[in-house]
């Protein structure tokens, strides 16, 4: 598209430098683009964005050396990743509000008045920093079974244990949790 752009382009001298500006930078551009939106399919359209905001300043661009033109098409394409960038993340975090849809309504809440709610809240708060004080491999093998809910083959294979043994670690995770959790409440009975 960019190449239709600038052989459209009034005056064969203007024509020429961006050809030439083109050839020469186009892979400058392409590396610094990718570099920062990491997003292989926009790269070319954001490379076409970025030679036309060129285009738009071909005077000021003809006046400036070698090392600081390509300072300046750099600096131009990084902006045009940026503001890419940026746009994409808005429209990313708009995609959840939706108006027919309110995503708060569907979270369950647990049954009760306001009371039994705090105390819940609570307790999964507790819970929380207990497991956050288990070794590594404990609070991972708690983590994938519990939270990302996958079968014991599959811990096994990321563990390098049997298959059978998975459940005894689980086991001594719990207990150690549970212990962490009693000591907690012992430290605030007192």
């Amino acid at each position: 598209m960019i190449m239709m752009i600038i052989t459209a382009m009034e005056g064969d001298d203007d024509k020429a430098f961006m050809l030439n500006l083109y050839k020469d930078y186009y892979g400058l551009v392409r590396k610094t683009v990718y570099h920062i939106t990491h997003d292989a399919n926009n790269v070319e359209d954001l490379i076409n964005d970025t030679f036309i905001k060129l285009i738009e300043k071909i005077s000021l661009i003809r006046t400036l050396e070698s090392c600081k033109l390509a300072t300046y098409v750099v600096y131009a394409s990084r902006g045009v990743a940026i503001n890419f960038v940026k746009h994409r993340d808005v429209q990313k975090k708009h995609a959840y509000y939706g108006q027919d849809l309110d995503l708060a309504e569907e979270i369950p809440s647990p049954e009760g008045n306001i009371e039994d709610r705090i105390i819940h809240q609570e307790e999964m708060k507790e819970m929380g920093n207990v497991i956050l004080k288990l070794p590594e491999k404990q609070k991972d093998l708690l983590y994938f079974k519990y939270i990302l809910e996958m079968p014991d083959r599959d811990i096994a294979e990321i563990f390098k244990i049997a298959p059978d043994s998975v459940r005894q670690y689980l086991t001594k995770a719990r207990r150690k949790a549970k212990e962490f959790l009693d000591k907690e409440m012992n430290k605030r009975a007192e």
